[in-house]
């Protein structure tokens, strides 16, 4: 009887005090949900509630994008009122999450937890203003959210991130392009990746399309969120 009692109680007991925080993961352009699942895996084994959230990059605007992940996360506040929300984003996926916390139906839940940026060109892209004199890159990358990419200076209009969201950007370092004038990843430099609201900031050696996967990136990304201060 005491045994059968036992192991009732482990399979009732909570298994985190984190009471599965949800954290969501989004990705860059041209890119699926699946260029995150390294990094989501590692944080499942964490006990963190993880969405990968997937959306088709070239077919729509920033904007209506970004109105896609609003109603998203007003589905996930249904069951998580007054936790916070947090999140990793790998390129555009951070631009998009920007303008998602502008919008004015974005719940509080969104702007009170933590969010890892890894490489998101918040201050546009030369080497993407540069493609933009080719034809024929303009037409595989679409007039929406690809032509925003290519002709945009600086994404500040979207709006800044709240105050209480606490920001993490990942840089890469491991890039040669002789388009951009300074330390890149590839496709996007270093002091490109900077926003005007305090956030804290990391440099690695990794390149653009692939950071997600390092380990050290991945680390760095769940101690940011896991941090108790």
């Amino acid at each position: 009887m005491k045994n059968s009692l036992m192991i009732g109680f482990l399979f009732c007991a909570p298994m985190s005090i984190k009471a599965q925080e949800p954290v969501y993961f989004i990705h860059g352009f041209l890119r699926s949900s699946s260029s995150l699942k390294k990094m989501a895996k590692t944080f499942q084994k964490q006990d963190y509630e993880t969405h990968l959230w997937d959306y088709p990059s070239s077919s729509q605007t920033i904007e209506e994008h970004s109105q896609l992940l609003v109603t998203e996360l007003q589905k996930c506040v249904q069951h998580h009122k007054g936790e916070p929300i947090h999140f990793v984003t790998h390129s555009l996926g951070g631009i998009i999450l920007r303008a998602a916390l502008n919008h004015p139906d974005c719940p509080e839940e969104a702007k009170i937890g933590r969010a890892v940026l890894l490489a998101p060109p918040n201050q546009g892209s030369s080497f993407a203003r540069f493609l933009n004199r080719f034809k024929l890159i303009r037409k595989i990358l679409g007039n929406k959210s690809g032509q925003q990419l290519l002709t945009t200076d600086t994404f500040d209009y979207l709006g800044q991130f709240p105050e209480k969201l606490d920001v993490l950007i990942i840089s890469g370092a491991f890039g040669y392009n002789p388009i951009i004038k300074e330390k890149n990843d590839g496709k996007v430099g270093v002091s490109e990746t900077i926003i005007k609201t305090p956030h804290k900031r990391i440099t690695v050696s990794c390149g653009h399309s692939w950071i997600m996967c390092s380990s050290k990136v991945i680390k760095y990304s769940l101690d940011f969120v896991s941090k108790n201060d």
